[in-house]
Order: C-alpha cells, then sequence, then structure tokens
C-alpha cells in the first residue's frame, strides 16, 4: 500500500517579539562564533583528533540546523559521518564544502534583520 505524501503544513508560524529578539540574538551569537568554531575544527580534523572533532563538528550541525543554514549542517554532517574513515583528500574536500557552506551562511544571515 503506498501512501501519499504528506502535505507540508498550511500555517505559517508567527514569532512574538520576544521571541524574535530571542532568535536574533541566537543569530547573532552564532555568527559572532562561526570563525572560532571553523577553525577548532579545522585544526582538530586536520591533526587528527577525532573525538573533540566529532563533538565540534556535531555542536556546529545542530546550531546550524537552528539557524536555518541546512546546506551548512548536511555539510558538517558528510564530514563527521567520513571522519573515521576518510582519506587525507577527501577530507580536504569535505572541509572545503563545509568552509564554503559557512561563508555561504555568513553572508545570507548577516543579511536578515539588518
Amino acid at each position: 500500500m503506498t501512501q501519499e505524501p504528506k502535505a507540508p503544513p498550511s500555517r505559517r508560524w508567527d514569532m512574538t517579539s520576544q521571541e524574535q529578539d530571542m532568535m536574533d540574538r541566537f543569530r547573532r551569537d552564532f555568527l559572532d562564533l562561526l570563525d572560532g568554531r571553523l577553525a577548532k575544527i579545522e585544526k582538530l580534523v586536520l591533526t587528527a583528533q577525532l573525538e573533540p572533532a566529532h563533538v565540534a563538528l556535531l555542536s556546529l550541525e545542530s546550531s546550524s540546523t537552528m539557524v536555518g543554514r541546512a546546506e551548512l549542517s548536511a555539510a558538517v554532517r558528510r564530514l563527521r559521518s567520513v571522519l573515521t574513515s576518510a582519506g587525507p583528500a577527501e577530507i580536504d574536500g569535505l572541509l572545503a564544502q563545509l568552509l564554503e557552506q559557512a561563508e555561504t551562511a555568513r553572508r545570507e544571515l548577516g543579511t536578515v534583520g539588518s
């Protein structure tokens, strides 16, 4: 039996001004911390400190999702999923993708609510 795909919600969630302020602060904090987080991830990955790299990647993945950056979250998830099995060339390529998506997120989030 085939199920029909579910329709997306028809009601848009409207935030109160307090909720919008909270999201704006989270977005600013995300952007303020992004460069340091990326530098730490790059260092941990390139020096094969796998457990702290995994934790840092998981944190960036979840916060990227929370600010609506699905592409960045997906790039982080791809790197995290092969952290222990990929060779240096694959790691370098995935890090480059992550950094590219982070730059896109920075650019796009920097214009939201400005």
